[in-house]
């Protein structure tokens, strides 16, 4: 019978603890092993999908503040298989910056099984210098939706390449992002649209539900001017009150009118848009 593993039974206990309380146990447990911390951890979460999951936790926490160190190069390691580890490898990436070109040599290959995710890290990062890599895969109305919201993330100006047709797409969401993303450059007029998108209504059946956009536009209202916001049923009602507070109907109306006409700002001399 082979020998138990003492160092492996001390830690597989911490591994059912999901919460951040136990994730810092598990880690602390990991330190105090020394040396024999990560071939351990390596060990104890072998044969399990979950305890793999709850290393690549441990690697990333301790990379944290070792950047560079023992916990990084097996994180890389690991970034070299692709199976399921992987992908929540690379979900947990999205709020590291030092995984930046690793994310992007993802991002590069569309088809990468885990390139999705890696465009959302890197959007979640604002990884403006990463933005080539990221239009190389834009598309027109054909642009994969993650790649829109990442892109509406950075901000980069050169990213209206792709908001732009993407206004007309068939996808109400997907015209709501491309309107957010035009108003995050600075542009006047996508405010409108994202206003008259406050009225757009729910649509139930007997046998299905679209909640409309309405919520949608809120939020990307408040975070484009700058206005709290909670994702819940007040949070429409509560724009409209600070929309009509803040812009005058005729401003709206010729923001609408200029945004129809495929421009995005309205002249200098314009009248004053607020109230």
């Amino acid at each position: 019978m082979a020998r138990q593993d003492p160092a492996v039974l001390a830690l597989l206990p911490l591994f059912k603890d999901r919460s951040p309380q136990g994730l810092a146990r598990l880690l602390a447990s990991v330190t105090d092993l020394g040396s024999d911390g990560l071939p351990a951890l390596r060990r104890a979460a072998r044969g399990s999908k979950q305890r793999a999951h709850r290393r690549v936790d441990v690697l990333l926490a301790l990379g944290d503040s070792d950047p560079g160190g023992l916990p990084d190069r097996e994180v890389r390691e690991l970034l070299g298989v692709r199976d399921d580890t992987r992908g929540w490898l690379v979900q947990g990436m999205k709020s590291r910056p030092r995984f930046i070109p690793d994310l992007r040599a993802i991002a590069r290959d569309r088809d990468d099984p885990d390139w999705a995710w890696a465009v959302d890290a890197l959007g979640e990062l604002r990884d403006r210098d990463g933005v080539e890599v990221l239009m190389a895969h834009a598309a027109g109305q054909h642009t994969p939706f993650v790649l829109l919201d990442a892109l509406r993330k950075i901000a980069d100006p050169i990213a209206a390449l792709v908001f732009e047709p993407n206004l007309t797409h068939p996808e109400a969401r997907t015209r709501v992002f491309a309107l957010w993303g035009l108003a995050a450059l600075g542009h006047a007029t996508p405010i409108a649209g994202l206003v008259a998108l406050l009225d757009d209504p729910e649509v139930r059946t007997p046998t299905s539900y679209e909640p409309g956009e309405a919520r949608r536009a809120a939020q990307a209202l408040c975070d484009v001017l700058g206005w709290p916001f909670e994702w819940n049923a007040e949070a429409v009602q509560a724009t409209r009150e600070r929309v009509r507070a803040r812009f005058t109907e005729a401003y709206l109306a010729a923001c609408a009118e200029a945004l129809a006409r495929g421009a995005f700002d309205l002249p200098p001399d314009h009248d004053a848009q607020l109230a």
